[in-house]
């Protein structure tokens, strides 16, 4: 196969995901296929999927073997397996699969799949092509974001189901992704799906009748369960609350009232920390009151045991005052009769186990995700009360949030003793810290690292630290996802809209030439003001922030803010983590040769002697060696950070680098106009970037405050309407019907109709699954699985029929060999030779 590699450069094409999609899509349906005069839109497909994302070939011919049987749908995704260690791996195990094993099959037998997931999924180009005009639309209102930018494969699929397509769960096919493993980013990740999911879901109920009237497969009675679904989600943290405080009322005596308040008020201030608070708070909360519910889950558990327990001696009791009529057992009050001593719970308890476990039955080699249901159930209240709460408060904020590097620690930063003192005391009293809210979306004042093993990446605003974020490469400015015709067209893309030339790779410029390029009349009056602090020339330029110019000395903020804005455009200055031969080429690297007498002075001459650099603090650096340049001290702090043997991972990270640089160096060259020209009207009619200034940014930001403060108030008035009704009607005996309060009884049928719904529509999932494995099943054992299409063309084919002949005939040879070595006869000249393995193309 053929891959095409784009290095996305953000300033010459819009960032964000989507767009990035919108170029793979345009680039298949308007150049490929179009090139491809054996290639139509009816048979050809593309397959998305994630760099971290591990499937089989077999998978890939799963998901087709449901595209070519109907052309009427438009994607096919997969059952997706997560992958990773630890409680929140194994929280994710049980929620994936219940996820596929109720949700999906429900969507695909009911109506149409509503997402499949880019991580690996088959779309048709013919259905691509019908929306992807809409799906470039840009961004003008509030709810536009939620559905456009947080979730575009959702956005995507709704679409696809509003022009009349279908979308296909394919349980036959697998595939592993790493899953979030840490609180945090998973919370930042779902902050976006549960934002996108009810965005879209509204969307959807909101055209109900235009997307019938489209979509043969959409019926009211999907639409019905999709509602039902969207109620379920606004009402799930008042219903969790209802469970935790029965619980408890079994297990510690307490009244139910009084602890549906205090959660009440509990929750209501989390909501103000979400609202008031840097997101950092909000989170560190949120890991507070999750170990705090994780806790009182556990006593919800054995008081719900306890009551189970108790129904079923309350069966006993039943059984033997019928054998004798002299015995009047008391009953608990909230059983369902006196002639069915057991209660609305315990029925609706045993029920779920059952169905769960008819479930795991029928997924038999994904069985033991039941296992991690525990995990699951303590962290009930996290997933539905305060994801909910922090998901709808954090609407506003437009970064991607999982994948993106991570920032040093705050203590770390530090430098003087009060500062130091002063971290401290802000982590301790977070809530009394307004530091946080006023400068999370300013530049910090140090490097930025991540565990890619080199220093001095780009900072990354919010906006555009995207997963897609930018590529960070060793050079800038060179314009990428274009293949040039000719040395004159690659200047004037290079020269289009830039102030002045970038230089060529990895060049470093002096400050005086770099001032000279940019505006030279700002050369005299601060060249000296950025030598003085050690930023000799662009490779110690790259690493400054506003804050750094500040420091230097620059007090206009027009001209700070036309040089952070060249700075932007510089190369970042990369070191390898290594252990390097000798003291000289290492300072040589780093870019700090004039220091070597003061290496040699301290008696750093050889490669042993560089270990007592790894106890050196900024003190010892300035005392010791002698260097007090800001900008230098800075450097060499973070080159002893990589002062050490690289892993398996840097070292192939280091050797992709340095293939992808080769391999561009080789091919800029090669000529295709058609292509480059393609690019070139691409990018200028939909992915130009647009000034942030002149952008609808400040209007959006708008839209989505008022957006989130209606969520707000929409989900505290249904939630604390909710738990008041329910509460009321709980104490009042005499409405009891079934010994359960009438409201909460219907509520528990629908919720039951549903998980029935849903289980009906797993078995039938299953059938179909069966059915798809039997026809894909060999007719020998051991042989490849059967497919109505195949990657190969007939030359592939034959090579590999050619392939196996060979093999089977040096086989035969090797038997003949053995045999009549064992007979004492000499072999033929011919059959003397050692097999030979033909590897199978």
């Amino acid at each position: 196969m053929t891959f095409v590699i784009h290095l996305k450069d953000n300033r010459k094409v819009k960032n964000k995901k989507r767009w990035s999609q919108i170029m793979y899509m345009s680039y298949i349906l308007d150049f490929l296929v179009k090139e491809d005069a054996n290639v139509d839109d009816e048979t050809a497909f593309i397959l998305t999927t994630d760099a971290d994302v591990k499937f089989t070939p077999d998978s890939v011919e799963a998901l087709l073997d449901l595209m070519t049987r109907d052309t009427s749908v438009g994607a096919v995704c997969a059952r997706t397996h997560p992958l990773g260690e630890g409680p929140l791996y194994w929280y994710q195990q049980f929620e994936y699969a219940i996820g596929h094993w109720f949700q999906k099959a429900a969507e695909h037998v009911l109506g149409s799949v509503l997402c499949a997931p880019g991580c690996f999924s088959v779309y048709r180009v013919r259905a691509l092509r019908d929306i992807i005009p809409t799906y470039a639309s840009n961004v003008e209102k509030g709810l536009e974001f939620l559905t456009k930018d947080m979730g575009e494969d959702r956005w995507l699929c709704t679409l696809m189901v509003q022009s009349g397509w279908r979308i296909d769960y394919c349980a036959a096919s697998c595939n592993y992704t790493n899953c979030p493993t840490e609180f945090d980013e998973f919370y930042t990740q779902r902050r976006r799906w549960i934002g996108s999911t009810i965005a879209n879901l509204y969307l959807l109920l909101k055209e109900a009748k235009i997307v019938r009237k489209l979509n043969q497969g959409i019926s009211i009675w999907f639409l019905v369960y999709q509602a039902a679904l969207l109620v379920s989600t606004v009402l799930g943290p008042s219903t969790v609350m209802l469970i935790i405080s029965g619980g408890l009322a079994y297990a510690w005596g307490l009244e139910v009232i009084t602890t549906v308040i205090i959660q009440f008020i509990l929750i209501v201030l989390y909501g103000i920390i979400c609202i008031k608070t840097s997101q950092k708070t909000q989170l560190l909360t949120a890991k507070i009151l999750t170990f705090a519910y994780a806790l009182v889950m556990m006593a919800v558990v054995v008081g719900t045991a306890e009551q189970i327990v108790e129904n079923l001696a309350n069966i006993n009791n039943k059984a033997y005052q019928d054998g004798n009529d002299t015995i009047n057992p008391t009953f608990s009050p909230d059983a369902i009769s006196k002639d069915f001593p057991i209660s609305i719970t315990t029925v609706y308890f045993g029920c779920l186990v059952g169905l769960f476990l008819v479930t795991g039955i029928c997924h038999l080699d994904e069985f033991t995700c039941l296992f991690q249901g525990i995990w699951f159930l303590l962290c009930l209240p996290s997933g539905y009360i305060m994801l909910i709460i922090y998901s709808v408060v954090n609407i506003t904020d437009r970064s991607w949030g999982t994948r993106e590097e991570k920032q040093e620690n705050t203590m770390k930063k530090t430098s003087t003793w009060y500062e130091y003192i002063g971290a401290i005391l802000r982590q301790i009293f977070f809530c009394c810290d307004k530091r946080h809210d006023q400068h999370d979306n300013k530049p910090p004042t140090s490097i930025e690292t991540s565990d890619i093993p080199y220093v001095g990446r780009k900072r990354v605003s919010s906006e555009a630290s995207d997963i897609e974020g930018s590529f960070t490469r060793s050079w800038q400015g060179r314009p990428t996802g274009t293949i040039y015709e000719h040395q004159e067209s690659r200047e004037d893309l290079l020269n289009q809209d830039d102030p002045y030339t970038y230089g060529d790779e990895d060049e470093i410029i002096k400050v005086d030439d770099w001032f000279q390029q940019i505006d030279p009349g700002l050369k005299t009056e601060y060249v000296a003001l950025f030598k003085k602090h050690g930023y000799d020339d662009t490779s110690f330029i790259a690493s400054m922030t506003e804050t750094d110019l500040k420091r230097i000395g620059i007090k206009k903020k027009t001209q700070r803010t036309m040089l952070e804005n060249r700075i932007k455009d510089l190369p970042d200055f990369l070191i390898e983590a290594a252990v390097p031969d000798n003291v000289d080429t290492w300072l040589k690297d780093i870019g700090l040769h004039q220091y070597k007498s003061a290496f040699t002075k301290c008696h750093i001459k050889k490669t042993k002697d560089l270990e007592q650099l790894k106890t050196f603090e900024k003190k010892d650096i300035e005392n010791e060696l002698g260097i007090t340049k800001a900008a230098h001290v800075r450097r060499l702090q973070e080159a002893i950070k990589y002062l050490r043997t690289p892993t398996k991972e840097e070292l192939l990270h280091a050797e992709i680098k340095q293939r992808l640089d080769n391999a561009i160096k080789h091919d800029i060259q090669k000529i295709n106009s058609t292509e480059y020209e393609f690019w070139k009207l691409l990018t200028e009619t939909h992915l130009k970037p647009t000034s942030e200034a002149f952008s609808l940014l400040g209007q959006l930001k708008i839209k989505l405050e008022e957006l989130r403060n209606t969520w707000l108030m929409i989900l505290l008035a249904v939630n604390s309407l909710w738990l008041v009704l329910i509460s009321t009607l709980a104490s009042k005996i005499n409405l009891l019907v079934l010994g359960s309060n009438p409201v909460g009884l219907v509520f528990l049928l629908i919720f039951g109709v549903l998980l029935l719904v849903q289980f009906f529509c797993m078995l039938f999932h299953r059938l179909s699954t069966l059915a798809h494995f039997l026809a894909r099943a060999p007719y020998r054992f051991g042989h490849a699985y059967r497919s109505s299409w195949s990657y190969k063309n007939d030359e592939d084919i034959a090579a590999v029929a050619a392939a196996k002949r060979a093999e089977k005939e040096c086989r035969q040879r090797e038997r003949n060999r053995v045999r009549n070595r064992q007979k004492g006869t000499r072999l033929p000249e011919d059959e003397r030779s050692p097999l030979i393995k033909i590897d199978t193309v």
